[in-house]
């Protein structure tokens, strides 16, 4: 398997061994991913992000990001979702983490899947995510932040982005038995669309609102 190596950001003269021996690519070698992102179980996906979102604002390009967001990739007519502009690396790994367990809670409700695959169906499904980054050119103003804030974002601020992606297909419970172009261990539920992402930004939102008022930045310019 041919592996990227990313550069960590705040180490402008990092060598090329000190990038093959780094604690981000050495995860990603240890855990076979050849780029910062995987398809995995949800219980692998939370692990996953526990132990390097936080770490990927080091390595966010072209300079370490001072932001960060979500966005979840939804299925059938159901368009992108995303969450607000977040202050810090470790709030970016709580709403990440907190919108996957409420996504798995959801799942594992499905009935019609347990019956055909046991208890523990949710934790076959197998989606995917991706860590990048992205970079805010023009000055934006009036940004909508995790902490119900509006604040003026200078260009040249960059995000670092965790987008979740292929997320189950949805099938009615009632053609669930049915043939399917799909892998249904992996690929399928009967929870809807419309559902799953609500699911996601609802742990996102939980999350975010576990911050208390007095850790929650006051100032009115991110830079």
């Amino acid at each position: 398997m041919g592996y990227t190596l990313y550069r960590d950001r705040t180490k402008p003269a990092e060598t090329e061994q000190e990038m093959w021996d780094s604690p981000l690519n050495s995860y990603l070698r240890e855990h076979e991913m050849g780029r910062a992102g995987t398809l995995c179980t949800v219980p692998d996906m939370i692990r996953h992000v526990e132990a390097i979102a936080a770490l990927w604002w080091q390595y966010t390009h072209p300079a370490p990001a001072t932001l960060g967001a979500l966005r979840l990739i939804n299925g059938g007519i159901v368009g992108p979702s995303w969450s607000p502009l977040i202050d810090t690396p470790e709030l970016f790994t709580a709403m990440a983490v907190e919108g996957l367990r409420s996504w798995h809670t959801l799942l594992a409700t499905d009935s019609t899947r347990r019956a055909v695959y046991g208890d523990d169906h949710a934790d076959l499904l197998e989606p995917g995510f991706t860590l990048g980054e992205y970079l805010i050119e023009e000055d934006s103003p009036s940004s909508f932040f995790s902490d119900n804030t509006r604040r003026d974002v200078p260009g040249g601020t960059v995000v670092a982005m965790l987008t979740i992606d292929r997320i189950p297909i949805y099938s009615p419970p009632q053609d669930f038995s049915g043939a399917s172009y799909y892998d249904k261990r992996t690929r399928v539920s009967t929870a809807d669309y419309f559902g799953q992402a609500d699911a996601i930004q609802q742990g996102w939102k939980k999350a975010a609102d576990d911050v208390t008022p007095q850790k929650r930045p006051t100032t009115r310019t991110t830079g």
